[in-house]
Order: C-alpha cells, then structure tokens, then sequence
C-alpha cells in the first residue's frame, strides 16, 4: 500500500544512515486502508496528492519555526505493518525501511505544488535541505 510519511531534513538524515525509521503514523489514499495501487480513479489519485500535500504540511510543523520546506516519503507498505486506519492515516507496527521508500516529495512554497525525487537522487540534496 503507497503511503506518505512526514519527515524532517534531520530524520532523513538518519534515515538514510541507519536504513530504518520509526513513526507512528503515514497517511493513505484509501480511509479503509485496501485500496491497490493499480484500480486507482481518477478520484483516488486526486486524494492521493491531498494525502502527500497534508504530509507536507505536517513536516512543515514538525519542524517548529515557520518551516519554507516539507519534506514527505512516497513508501510502499506491507500489510504486516498496518494498523488502524482513521482519517486518512494509518498507524503502523513496524518502523519503515529504506528499500521500502520510493520517492521524495517537496513542497517549496504555499502553493499545491510538491517536487518529486526519486529515492536515489536523495542523498544528493540533503546537504542542501540540511542548511
């Protein structure tokens, strides 16, 4: 199941080196929590952009001061890891590994607008998110 995790710069950071994060929370496109990535509508992907765009909004918190960038991971989640499901979140059993992330999500400004990243090219800028 895709799921949208908030993250701060220093989490990624010690994500990306220990190869595993624990939280409580992620938030999913379908509230039941069964929804395959393949019979997504027109309508679901649309929730799915409010999911990462909400993710993103809650880095922005996480990160205290009014933050100009959030940051959210695209994962791919296994059922065993799943919780319950309420308003659009789904708690999790187990922390997330690094080969589970797919993509990086920023939002730069106020507009609904996230950057995509994939998970290789990560690395990459963190030294700059991290200043």
């Amino acid at each position: 199941m895709r799921a949208y995790v908030a993250i701060t710069p220093s989490e990624l950071q010690s994500f990306i080196k220990t190869g595993s994060l624990r939280t409580p929370k992620a938030r999913v496109v379908d509230s039941s929590g069964s929804e395959s990535l393949e019979t997504y509508s027109d309508d679901q992907e649309e929730i799915e952009f409010e999911r990462s765009w909400e993710a993103a909004e809650d880095s922005k918190t996480m990160q205290g001061t009014p933050a100009a960038l959030g940051f959210v991971l695209a994962v791919d989640l296994e059922k065993e890891q799943l919780g319950e499901v309420e308003d659009g979140q789904v708690g999790l059993h187990s922390d997330l590994l690094w080969s589970q992330v797919q993509s990086l999500l920023l939002s730069e400004s106020e507009e609904p607008e996230l950057s995509w990243f994939a998970a290789q090219e990560i690395s990459t800028y963190l030294p700059q998110w991290l200043a």
